[in-house]
């Protein structure tokens, strides 16, 4: 894995999809609170290749102090996140359904690039 890698892959995760339908629109913007958490880190990780400060035990990272901690708190947004999703009205329409697919697909990006990012935490500061 490379930083190269997690940059190709960062705005498919995170840019505001252009979604048809305006249940799911609402479903996205629900979701908004949990996107920004773990974008944070993922996003110092794109611009300077780290995401040291996580470390430094300020809100809203009390407690992380390894890679270990931090994919621990990657897990648990991940798991809110779809969690969030799986909540939504079931889909009504074929418009509907991409949207979520859309989503879904987004969420699989982000569990990827969490993934990566652990990866990079624990060559650059090991583990504990």
């Amino acid at each position: 894995m490379t930083l190269e890698r997690f940059r190709e892959l960062f705005w498919d995760a995170f840019h505001r999809p252009k979604l048809l339908t305006s249940s799911i629109q609402e479903t996205w913007k629900s979701l908004e609170a949990i996107n920004d958490l773990l974008s944070g880190p993922l996003y110092a990780i794109y611009e300077k290749g780290n995401c040291d400060y996580v470390f430094l035990n300020n809100e809203p990272f009390e407690g992380i102090s390894s890679p270990d901690d931090l994919m621990d708190w990657f897990q648990d947004l991940l798991r809110q996140y779809a969690e969030g999703l799986q909540a939504a009205t079931p889909p009504a329409s074929s418009e509907e359904t991409k949207d979520l697919q859309l989503l879904d697909y987004q969420l699989d990006i982000k569990a990827d690039l969490c993934e990566m990012a652990y990866e990079l935490c624990v060559a650059r500061l090991g583990t504990h």
